[in-house]
């Protein structure tokens, strides 16, 4: 009777500790952002919306609210380009739920801004990792050219066009001896500031035999223009404004 007894205890046990590990399973809260980075678009002077998806593991009957915040540290983006809520609800029955991120050309310039977004720490749940979202300012094409009349000497001559990070965007030559002309299409983007860089390697411009000049056309209008001898380089800065 004594062993029946001490059976019926030792299953008693193990059922009532089987049902708190499977609650205490069932109130883990996790929540987490769909992906570990993002990718948009700001068109120039436009703004945009970026959704990111967030989940948790359960669903509650209640609406849950989580904290969000900048890591100002990792992140770069532009100073005004972006607005992010302090807060993302989970509403009640569901797991998911969509952070809105409201974006505007303010600031961006040319390169990728990336916030990266963490969820505020609390002792009521637990994270996943952070999420980056990069966005860019969108490129609206603006197609143009650079013309040569020779001195003779086309092997000389080479030119290049940077961005604003002094990144060369386009460039061309050298050209051959005794070409006379050339003209080499560009595309820009529009409403970017731009470095148009004319050299010459043996430091005469396009002086001799002959004078020469070179013109840089852009959307229709002359950005650049110039010849005869500009030494060994000369550069113009200009927008696509």
């Amino acid at each position: 009777m004594k062993k029946i007894v001490y059976n019926i205890l030792i299953l008693t046990l193990v059922a009532c500790f089987h049902s708190c590990d499977e609650s205490i399973v069932e109130e883990v809260e996790y929540v987490t952002f769909g992906a570990d980075s993002y990718s948009t678009g700001v068109d120039v002077g436009g703004s945009a919306t970026f959704d990111i998806p967030v989940y948790t593991t359960n669903i509650a009957g209640s609406d849950r609210s989580y904290g969000v915040v900048i890591d100002m540290e990792n992140s770069n983006a532009a100073s005004g380009s972006y607005t992010v809520p302090s807060a993302i609800t989970i509403p009640a029955g569901s797991n998911k739920a969509m952070l809105s991120i409201a974006l505007t050309d303010n600031n961006l310039g040319i390169g990728v801004n990336n916030l990266v977004l963490n969820f505020a720490d609390s002792e009521g749940y637990f994270s996943g990792e952070s999420t980056t979202l990069g966005y860019i300012q969108n490129c609206e094409e603006v197609t143009g050219s650079v013309d040569f009349a020779f001195d003779g000497y086309g092997s000389e001559v080479t030119w290049e066009i940077l961005d604003a990070l002094d990144g060369v965007v386009a460039s061309g030559g050298p050209y051959a001896d005794g070409q006379a002309s050339s003209s080499d299409a560009v595309v820009l983007c529009s409403g970017r500031d731009y470095t148009f860089i004319v050299k010459d390697a043996f430091g005469d411009g396009l002086s001799f035999p002959n004078n020469g000049t070179y013109t840089l056309t852009v959307g229709g209008v002359v950005k650049a223009s110039g010849g005869g001898n500009y030494g060994a380089e000369e550069s113009t800065a200009f927008d696509t404004k």
